[in-house]
């Protein structure tokens, strides 16, 4: 007796798509950034500050050649009392953060976090749309919350770390010789 086998397709949506997150922490808070923007996580370099740029834009690194701009995100997000742990702490190295024509790393832009975690595979429908108050003009790169088991991760956009008038700085910067 032979046995039939359903020949049926599963039709995907978009709320089956799966999408892979780096998770991070940054002071208590636990993050994460969509894979497909994170090039490299590498332990900090020597970072060269640069002149009349926003706290937080602690200055910029020199990675094979590649001049990058370094971002703490501790600062970024005006988190108090930062402990630097330098056996944990890393740079995460993402791109299309910045323009490519802004002179400075190919696009890429570092990011100083306390430590990486771990790459969680998120459903599309267990991301939810960031919460009202963090959608103003100083955290519009949190887009969205990730629920896994009983953990919320912030989701953070690596494209809105920046403000266009920082970028401007920063390309400003790198055409006075940086």
């Amino acid at each position: 007796m032979k046995s039939m086998l359903s020949k049926e397709k599963k039709v995907v949506t978009a709320d089956d798509e799966v999408v892979q997150f780096v998770t991070f922490q940054v002071g208590d808070e636990e993050c994460g950034m969509d894979i497909r923007y994170i090039t490299e996580v590498i332990r900090p370099l020597k970072i060269t500050p640069l002149p009349r740029m926003p706290e937080f834009i602690e200055g910029v690194v020199n990675l094979r050649g590649m001049i990058i701009p370094i971002v703490d995100l501790r600062k970024r997000f005006a988190l108090s009392g930062i402990v630097d742990n330098q056996r944990k702490m890393r740079m995460l190295i993402t791109r299309g953060a910045i323009s490519k024509t802004a002179g400075v790393g190919k696009g890429l832009l570092g990011l100083v976090v306390d430590s990486v975690q771990e790459v969680l595979h998120i459903p599309r429908k267990e991301i939810a749309p960031a919460p009202e108050a963090a959608r103003g003009q100083h955290a519009g790169f949190i887009v969205g919350m990730g629920k896994v088991a009983d953990r919320l991760i912030i989701l953070i956009d690596s494209s809105m770390i920046l403000s266009q008038q920082e970028r401007s700085a920063l390309a400003e910067a790198s055409h006075d010789g940086y």
